[in-house]
């Protein structure tokens, strides 16, 4: 049975962050808010009715709503990066460098891109991107650690 390690469990909960904000962007009802404001009608002397000169119409909508069901790609590309790692965490056979260079690889992705969507909605995938980062960085400094001779 093979135990999991720091970076393991990092990646972990950066896949699950990621996650949380992919639900929560999804699905919240709230993610839109507008406001329609329209003139107020007016009857057939020319008078105005109601006191207020526009009728105000508040609603709000999910991502979803707005965007339809094409808008949630670009949403998942974190659940995705995070997946990645955390996979190749796991299941990875080859050297420690390339498992170090493609852990770094999807950190910088993942960050880069929350960065460029960081005006509408890269700021809550932010997490994951640093516990993503942590996690690499843990496995990078496992590989510099001397080794104990076993007796």
């Amino acid at each position: 049975m093979k135990t999991h390690s720091a970076a393991d469990i990092v990646a972990g909960a950066a896949h699950v962050l990621a996650w949380g904000a992919f639900l929560w962007l999804a699905f919240w009802p709230f993610a839109y808010q507008g406001v329609t404001a329209a003139p107020v009608q007016v009857d057939e002397l020319g008078n105005r009715v109601g006191n207020a000169p526009f009728e105000v119409d508040r609603h709000s909508a999910s991502f979803v709503e707005v965007n339809g069901v094409w808008g949630l790609i670009p949403l998942f590309i974190p659940v995705v990066l995070t997946g990645l790692g955390l996979m190749v965490l796991l299941t990875w056979k080859g050297s420690n460098i390339g498992l170090v260079s493609i852990l770094w690889a999807l950190s910088i992705i993942l960050l880069a891109f929350c960065l460029a969507t960081s005006l509408s909605f890269g700021v809550l995938y932010t997490p994951s991107a640093l516990a993503l980062i942590i996690s690499a960085a843990i496995y990078s400094t496992r590989l510099r650690l001397p080794r104990v001779p076993q007796e």
